[in-house]
């Protein structure tokens, strides 16, 4: 069976939507994604590990360009497309559904859903509540062309069950298995990032405005003993960058293959996860990446799930968001290393719950539901 992808970034590679297709691979299915380049940097073709990568533009505008540059994204998806023998169409996003859609309507095949947010809570912060009510009654109208919708918490799978009932939600969480020292080789890794003798923080994500980014880095060098590790793209990039260049116990990494993220996660002591917006639904990735490398994390009060867990599990610290408060944690921390242990060892018995090889079945269950009903 093939099954066309469609991503709205460039796929270099997107974490879930990577585990998603090697999976999928796994289990026999041929996999096409059709990618939408941004910036127009990366190749227009490419086979990663398997997986048939198709980029295309148009070259993004900004955020006031983004409804007619979306547009041309679906077009040239379009297009793509009728080069392609595919017999299931996954659309990652609400922004690649409208595409999604269309294709069904035109080649009469399956269509999944995958609904990595919800998306009208997630842009809520960014624009007036009429475009949020707006969007959300776009997506109702097009989820009743999806035969299956692929959510990532329990939360969401309540959301979509009122939209298109029960039956049709699989909830396949961003988990990860467990790490296995003897392949990571955890000591040489510390030695490589230069923290074998320091208590470190580790944030890998998106470097954006409002995830406590440029606050980590001006946190570096302010605590002795303390190493910050930095790894990810986005707007506060540059402003990472630099700060690592002045300042010694700050470590940039760049862009971090998804392979890469639970070794390093594993080699530090501490995951870093605080978010000034709030999605309630949310449960960040950094939760299943300390989850699978067994560390604590620091996170913040803000209403979402990741904190609620974190509380309920004992496997952090959960604070404000403030500088004020991260110094303190972090310098209390610091003191007392037998609860930093007593948090990681917290996390651990979390891993059977949050593996990626109990996601993975429901995927494939989720494929099989659709291929024979």
């Amino acid at each position: 069976m093939r099954v066309l992808m469609l991503l709205s970034n460039a796929f270099r590679p997107d974490a879930r939507v990577y585990k998603e297709a090697k999976s999928l691979l796994n289990a026999g299915f041929e996999i096409t994604i059709i990618a939408w380049d941004r910036e127009r940097k990366y190749p227009e073709k490419e086979h990663i590990e398997g997986i048939e990568v198709i980029r295309t533009g148009p070259l993004a505008r900004g955020k006031g360009h983004f409804i007619s540059d979306v547009r041309k994204f679906w077009k040239s998806g379009e297009r793509i497309s009728k080069e392609i023998q595919f017999d299931i169409i996954h659309a990652h996003d609400f922004d690649t559904l409208p595409l999604g859609v269309r294709l069904k309507k035109k080649t009469g095949k399956p269509l999944i859903f995958d609904a990595h947010e919800i998306y009208s809570e997630m842009i809520r912060i960014d624009v007036p509540a009429f475009v949020t009510r707006v969007v959300q009654m776009k997506e109702d109208l097009y989820l009743r062309h999806v035969d299956r919708v692929i959510v990532v918490n329990d939360y969401q799978r309540r959301f979509y069950s009122k939209r298109v009932g029960e039956h049709k939600i699989t909830v396949v969480m961003n988990a990860k298995d467990p790490v296995d020292p003897d392949k990571i080789k955890i000591d040489e890794i510390r030695k490589k990032l230069g923290v074998e003798n320091a208590v470190s923080l580790i944030y890998l994500g998106a470097l954006e405005e409002g995830r406590f980014v440029k606050e980590l880095a001006d946190f570096a060098d302010t605590i002795d003993g303390i190493k910050v590790i930095i790894g990810g793209y986005g707007n506060c990039e540059d402003y990472v960058k630099k700060a690592a260049e002045r300042k010694n116990n700050l470590i940039y990494l760049g862009f971090v293959h998804p392979d890469m993220v639970i070794p390093y996660t594993a080699a530090a002591d501490f995951v870093v996860a605080m978010y000034r917006e709030v999605q309630s639904d949310r449960i960040v990735t950094k939760f299943f990446d300390a989850v699978s490398a067994g560390k604590p994390m620091i996170v913040n009060d803000n209403g979402e799930l990741t904190a609620k867990l974190v509380k309920k599990y004992g496997m952090g610290v959960v604070i404000t968001y403030d500088m004020e408060s991260f110094s303190r944690t972090v310098e209390y921390l610091k003191k007392n290393p037998e609860k930093i242990a007593e948090m990681g060892k917290n996390a651990t018995h979390l891993r059977k719950t949050y593996s990626w090889k109990a996601m993975e079945k429901k995927l494939i269950k989720a494929y099989k539901a659709i291929i024979s009903p």
